[in-house]
């Protein structure tokens, strides 16, 4: 039909008085060829032709002697019947939820993922394309999405029986990887030779290739293929920690968020307080297993090495999970489905940032400087920032602590009172809301192992045989129990309170009051490489 010819049919069709014949709820049609929606003048405002192609889903609306009033991603106006399928009001098709194998987009429809539990908006899905279901869930429709699943609000579809479903993707090489879009994104397949876009995902969103061909990745996305351009997205690598190097603050900060960033499957970050100047307290956990264990560092500011193991051990054990690998013959995957592990990488950012940076990094510089004698180099550092040793800050057997200097120092001074310091109160806090079946504090230097405080009987017996399997991998020797330690420490307070298994761990053969050489890093990862799945997979009651 000549424009012209559709423009005066709308004009008569105006002037006519019908009786509306109003659908059923929900009820869709499908343009059999090119044509336009024509929306009436209003308000001063000329009426609107809005060109819709053939094949193309509309929402009823109400149905007319002669005309439809449909919508159509956000405009509203009539069609002419005859350029819709279904003349007749009875062959107009209704929606009818969590029926028939495909569904079709009558919209651009929002496209969601579930992370940690929720649905999260990741792009959009687009008019007029047809796709497999999976299921229906809770008015949402499920379907294939990469290696998870991807949703579509069931009021966004109609659902079909059957439905030939569009190719026009090569297969390709296989090439199974993780990607994450760069950019908004579009998942294209060839239309009449004419690349195509079927979807829109936005940036940031991590997906799992299925092939590779020419310049383009291949996903699986509801029962269809797609490409997407290798040049829109970012190809995971599994290091995304380099612990050969001095690891700061703001360095670990993004490593985290890069490792929850590309495994947000199995990981999470959470802050469980802050430090003197405000700097963010970590945790990550990783795994999705109901038993705890947790895994700290960087307790004293010049033993930094230690934040290195214990991000090292996170990144690790993540690719290994996603890669279903061993380490030292313990199976990630398996362990982190039944356990999780949550490590604190950095209790001690003011004071690590200290030895790391000098009396710029504080907030309060004159004050750091005198407390360690007017010197500007804090190599020998171990306190916090107000110049209390956090690992003599936790409530076990506080009041008998020895060699305490009495004043703030940058060593050995328990504080005014048992938690004074946020960063303790906040792994004292931290602790008691989980039920941590183990711990391990690292620290430095001496490979040696600190395990017991007070333990007597069936405790002692269990914590010393859990003991001597970490001191078996890393070759370092248990300290013998003595009848009066000194006490506060973590673990000191973790064996006392939760009378379960803690470790403190010393790394590194000793180097005196001054942060590990990097160069030991090597030999130390081989040492504790598998300490965190140790821990995890024993059966501790």
């Amino acid at each position: 039909m000549k424009k012209w010819t559709f423009l005066l049919l709308s004009a008569v069709l105006i002037t006519v008085s019908v009786l509306p014949l109003m659908p059923r709820a929900a009820s869709y049609m499908l343009t059999i060829a090119d044509t336009n929606i024509y929306t009436p003048p209003s308000g001063g405002q000329d009426a609107i032709l809005t060109p819709i192609p053939a094949n193309t889903n509309v929402r009823v609306v109400s149905i007319e002697e002669k005309r439809i009033r449909i919508t159509w991603q956000g405009v509203n106006g009539f069609i002419a019947r005859e350029f819709l399928s279904g003349g007749d009001v009875s062959v107009v098709r209704p929606e009818t939820p969590a029926s028939g194998d495909y569904f079709q987009l009558a919209v651009d429809a929002e496209l969601f993922k579930k992370q940690n539990g929720e649905l999260v908006k990741i792009g959009r899905l687009l008019t007029g394309e047809v796709w497999e279901k999976n299921s229906t869930e809770n008015g949402y429709v499920a379907f294939t999405f990469g290696n998870t699943t991807g949703y579509v609000k069931e009021t966004d579809v109609t659902f079909l029986n059957e439905a030939v479903l569009a190719g026009g993707v090569q297969p390709g090489g296989t090439y199974k990887n993780r990607v994450m879009t760069r950019k908004t994104t579009d998942l294209l397949y060839s239309k009449n030779g004419i690349l195509t876009s079927m979807a829109r995902l936005q940036s940031g969103v991590l997906f799992e290739t299925l092939a590779a061909y020419r310049d383009y990745y291949i996903i699986d996305i509801g029962g269809r293929t797609a490409y997407v351009r290798k040049s829109d997205v970012t190809l995971y690598t599994g290091n995304y920690v380099n612990p050969f190097k001095t690891i700061t603050y703001s360095q670990m900060e993004k490593d985290l968020k890069e490792l929850v960033l590309w495994h947000p499957d199995i990981a999470s970050l959470e802050t469980i307080g802050k430090s003197v100047d405000g700097r963010d307290l970590y945790a990550l956990k990783l795994g999705t297993g109901k038993e705890e264990v947790m895994v700290n560092a960087s307790h004293h500011a010049r033993e930094h090495i230690t934040t290195n193991v214990i991000m090292e051990m996170a990144d690790q054990y993540a690719y290994l999970f996603k890669t279903n690998g061993e380490m030292n013959g313990y199976p990630v995957q398996n362990i982190l489905k039944k356990s999780s592990i949550y490590f604190v990488p950095m209790v001690n950012p003011d004071g690590v940032s200290l030895v790391q940076l000098g009396a710029g990094s504080a907030i309060n510089e004159a004050s750091v400087v005198k407390m360690n004698g007017g010197k500007t180099n804090f190599s020998a550092w171990k306190a916090n920032v107000r110049g209390v040793d956090l690992n003599r800050q936790y409530p076990a057997a506080w009041s008998t602590i020895c060699c305490d200097p009495g004043k703030p120092s940058s060593q050995n001074y328990k504080g005014p009172k048992a938690l004074s310091e946020p960063e303790a109160k906040a792994m004292y806090d931290f602790t008691l809301a989980h039920s941590f079946k183990a711990s391990a504090a690292y620290h430095s230097s001496g490979q040696i192992i600190y395990w017991h405080f007070h333990q007597s009987g069936a405790q002692k017996t269990r914590d010393y045989a859990i003991a001597k399997k970490v001191s078996s991998k890393t070759g370092y020797s248990l300290v013998a129990p003595q009848s009066n330690p000194s006490g506060g420490g973590y673990t000191d307070w973790f064996i006392q309170s939760e009378q379960k298994p803690g470790l403190t761990i010393e790394v590194s053969p000793y180097v005196g009051n001054h942060p590990v050489p990097l160069v030991y890093f090597s030999s130390i990862w081989k040492q504790n490489n598998s300490i965190g799945l140790l821990l995890a997979n024993e059966n501790i009651k």
